[in-house]
């Protein structure tokens, strides 16, 4: 039985557990399955370190399109009268590993 893995996803890395959700950055909207490149893979107490990647692939499940809390960003400049003030909301793709029992 799969303990945990480090994989990557779009250019950085994640611990994924069995069963467990966490979020990604956002995926392309067609996708239901992503397919993730193995770093380390943790079995039964054993565990494999690829060199970089390890043969096996992990096959993640896409559960929904999330957004998360807006971040604020403001611009001031003293004595110039400027002010500004952007907001973006990311958007992440909520994803589990799931496993048969």
């Amino acid at each position: 039985m799969l303990n945990y893995a480090i994989c990557e996803i779009s250019g950085k890395q994640y611990l994924v557990y069995p069963n467990q959700a966490f979020e990604v950055d956002l995926q392309s909207t067609d996708a239901k399955k992503i397919e993730a490149s193995v770093l380390l893979l943790a079995q039964n107490g054993n565990i494999k370190i690829g060199k970089p990647y390890l043969t096996d692939k992990i096959t993640l499940t896409c559960l929904e399109e999330v957004k998360q809390e807006k971040v604020r960003s403001a611009k001031f400049h003293a004595k110039a009268n400027y002010r500004r003030v952007v907001g973006l909301r990311p958007r992440r793709t909520k994803v589990i590993y799931a496993v048969k029992k």
